[in-house]
């Protein structure tokens, strides 16, 4: 989890730090090895139903969801080398 911060100096040499998105959003990089070539179709299938839209995402650490994420960046990265060895790696982001 991050918090976005700025620090401002003034001229009599005094510094406030304020929060600039409230309150931290999590995120998290998914990286999938040893796909098939049916889970990385999958995998797309998902992206480009999404698209820019949101979607709710379990933390398969905690168990946690996440009401509202979308794909970090709009970007997914995949590769299939062989029948039996795709990989993906999207980046799932939580907003307000």
């Amino acid at each position: 989890m991050s918090i976005s911060t700025l620090a401002v100096q003034f001229l009599d040499g005094s510094q406030q730090t304020y929060q600039l998105s409230g309150t931290g959003l999590r995120s998290w990089i998914l990286r999938l090895d040893l796909l098939d070539e049916a889970e990385v179709s999958a995998v797309i299938a998902f992206a480009e139903q999404i698209g820019t839209g949101t979607f709710s995402f379990t933390n398969p650490v905690t168990g946690e969801t996440a009401a509202k994420c979308v794909i970090a960046g709009e970007q997914l990265e995949t590769s299939l080398v062989s029948e039996l060895h795709g990989k993906a790696t999207l980046g799932i982001e939580e907003v307000k």
